[in-house]
């Protein structure tokens, strides 16, 4: 088995390794990038994965930050910053302004992705005055420790790429590539962090380089009431969980797969075979199968930031299922996602699938304890001449009365209820511009297949 590994890790070093001349090629456009900014005056550090060499081959991305003195204040860091990022931008083929903690460039340059950050020079992390200030100290702290293991970091990037659990966007809920750094460095080596991997359970702590336990119930929840299924303590700041954007269903997905690889070892586990494409009448053909009913909710959007649109969406999801439960329509599972709908719009999806889209129209509405005379009463008397399927009876000690219920069909409940769930102020926005519940042929008709393929073969 151990050639076995050795022959995959070889191969696959082989595929996503850059070649020295793709790195001469990227570092060539980073020193020209650099120049640019420092002839505005402003000092620049390259950071991220071109710095540390933790890069997949074909995948070009590069992280400059712009670094300015602590005595401007936030609002000028903001003006100043971005003024000099588009004026370096202007000499690329194109940018856009994006916006995280404050405004930041994303630009190309000969095919290149290019994010040009503004953030404080500081001498500590204990002196951080925004977010994007830590990340220095990250690439310091990396620099210092990952020599020899870099190859290492490219393996599990490249494995958790093919499980889907790569990426700290709250699109994925899964591991950044800081994160995944952290690991080398605290297991010193892919197969090292597998194996332990395989042992993982929710709760777990890792400080990297020091010490592994698992935390209470208690202590791993985040502010918000968010259950951190791993935290690793960040290096450069112990009160920050690196890990607070995994999901602990994609923290299970990863515990799987190296359970997987390491079982039977094949090379399919970093290079899966494509899904073969399918038309609509296998999805079509699929659903039937099932014996079950998916409706999609559908709206359009402005081309937005996906770290504006997926909590609000996601938040939506959880509000929406659970009117749907509260309804009594039984919800088997779900999915969210954007899909494009031209150059300067998306599609927002949401799909639900039911047991069933309908419902009896009798519901049993359950009322207080006979012994609870005054509610009693007035439950009594809210129905007297009301067109009921049945009179007050008494079951199990409880009032009960068999009503008509409001909304048979879910699609009903969702056109005529979506606005008072929990959508967001854009996703809100959008939904009152125009808003469709789609079902049966209708979602094999609008939606994309690939989409519904992925739900369906979950």
């Amino acid at each position: 088995m151990h050639d076995n590994i050795r022959t995959i890790r070889n191969t696959v070093l082989a595929r996503i390794k850059p070649s020295p001349e793709e790195r001469n090629k990227l570092a060539e456009l980073a020193r020209r990038i650099a120049g640019y900014i420092q002839d505005e005056g402003v000092s620049c550090e390259l950071v991220g994965s071109a710095a540390r060499k933790t890069w997949i081959s074909g995948e070009h991305d590069l992280d400059l930050f712009l670094m300015f003195p602590t005595t401007l204040s936030r609002e000028e860091l903001k003006v100043d910053g971005l003024r000099i990022a588009k004026s370096v931008a202007n000499r690329a083929d194109s940018y856009e302004i994006r916006y995280a903690e404050h405004p930041y460039v994303h630009a190309r340059f000969d095919g290149y992705r290019v994010d040009l950050v503004p953030c404080y020079r500081i001498e500590s992390a204990k002196e951080l005055k925004s977010a994007v200030d830590r990340t220095p100290f990250h690439n310091k702290y990396v620099l210092s420790k990952i020599g020899g293991l870099e190859d290492d970091v490219l393996l599990l990037k490249r494995f958790m790429k093919c499980a889907d659990v790569y990426g700290s966007e709250l699109r994925v809920h899964g591991f950044s590539g800081y994160l995944c750094e952290l690991l080398i460095i605290h297991y010193g080596s892919f197969l090292e962090a597998l194996a332990f991997a395989c042992d993982w359970r929710d709760g777990l702590s890792i400080e990297p380089g020091v010490s592994t336990s698992y935390r209470d119930s208690n202590a791993g929840i985040a502010p918000g009431g968010v259950w951190e299924p791993l935290c690793m303590i960040d290096p450069t700041d112990p009160n920050r969980n690196v890990a607070a954007a995994l999901s602990l269903d994609q923290f299970y997905t990863f515990v799987d797969a190296a359970r997987g690889f390491l079982a039977e070892p094949s090379i399919e586990w970093f290079f899966a075979e494509p899904v073969p494409p399918v038309d609509k009448s296998e999805i079509t053909g699929a659903i039937a199968a099932r014996g079950t009913d998916l409706l999609a909710v559908v709206f359009e959007i402005p081309d937005m930031v996906e770290d504006i649109v997926y909590p609000q969406l996601y938040k939506m999801e959880q509000s929406v299922l659970s009117m749907l439960a509260e309804r009594e329509f039984a919800v088997l599972g779900s999915a969210a996602t954007v899909l494009p709908a031209g150059m300067t719009a998306e599609n927002v999806v949401l799909l639900i699938e039911l047991v069933s889209g309908e419902l009896p129209a009798l519901k049993k509405h359950i009322g207080p304890p006979v012994y609870m005379q005054n509610h009693a009463e007035r439950f009594k008397a809210k129905f007297v001449a009301k067109d009921t399927f049945s009179g007050v009876y008494i079951e199990d000690g409880r009032y009960v009365v068999d009503i008509r219920r409001k909304y048979r069909l879910a699609k009903d409940l969702l056109e005529s209820e979506l606005s008072s769930c929990a959508l967001g102020k854009q996703l809100r926005e959008c939904v009152r511009a125009g808003c469709v519940v789609l079902e049966r042929d209708e979602i094999t008709d609008a939606l994309d297949c690939e989409f519904l393929n992925r739900f369906l073969r979950k």
